[in-house]
């Protein structure tokens, strides 16, 4: 099948920049690349199949997310690269110079996301204003949706330790006056505990909602 055969051409020539593939139906491939692997992604198909054709360029703002869609023609075959991208990046490289015809579709992303296009030989708006506010683009979801201001460090505080605010002198001190521990026994303190607690947030992807940095303990918002 031509599917198949896409697919298995693609990943010996991107290697582990492809995440994972799918074939919804025949003749309808998704292959999910690495962000930074999209050019490298657009040139191997155009080395292979002589007949690729460019369809168009969608977007999606998933809430903490930018996820990009480049749909080609293969023979009779619609090929998705799908990339996602934190909206803090805020940035997509061009394909303009091997794909001409991407040009109105990545000046239309930049103006209707606020998306900015890097490389793009002639980069000006194609549907707004000059003068269009740069915090006011139609498409683009406002980051203060996700959580209020005022729950961030709360959340933050639950997710990476378990408690939902640090405990002050005055309360320690009241605390020991009635003959308690200085500070209450929260999850943190137990290994075993932290990690029940983190796989429940995982599971109910509580972390990815509020958008928070497993690496680096911390919300990617303040």
């Amino acid at each position: 099948m031509k599917g198949k055969e896409i697919i298995e051409y693609m990943q010996r020539e991107l290697g582990s920049d492809v995440l994972d593939v799918s074939t919804p139906r025949e003749r309808r491939v998704f292959i999910n690349i690495r962000p930074e692997a999209l050019r490298r992604a657009v040139e191997a198909l155009k080395r292979k199949y002589s007949a690729l054709r460019f369809i168009t360029i969608s977007m999606v703002d998933c809430g903490l997310n930018f996820e990009f869609l480049h749909h080609f023609h293969v023979d009779g075959v619609v090929v998705t690269l799908r990339s996602v991208k934190p909206k803090e990046e805020n940035v997509l490289e061009s394909i303009t110079d091997m794909v001409p015809a991407a040009n109105f579709i990545e000046r239309e992303i930049a103006d209707l996301f606020g998306v900015k296009v890097m490389n793009h030989p002639k980069m000006r708006n194609l549907i707004l204003t000059e003068d269009w506010a740069e915090d006011k683009r139609p498409l683009r979801k406002p980051l203060k949706g996700i959580l209020p201001p005022q729950a961030r460090r709360v959340a933050e505080s639950l997710i990476s330790m378990g408690c939902v605010a640090p405990v002050s002198r005055f309360i320690e001190r009241k605390r020991e006056a009635a003959g308690l521990p200085k500070t209450p026994p929260f999850a943190f303190a137990n290994k075993e505990d932290m990690k029940e607690l983190h796989g429940i947030i995982k599971e109910t992807s509580l972390s990815e909602k509020v958008g928070f940095d497993w690496e680096n303990k911390r919300l990617r918002y303040r």
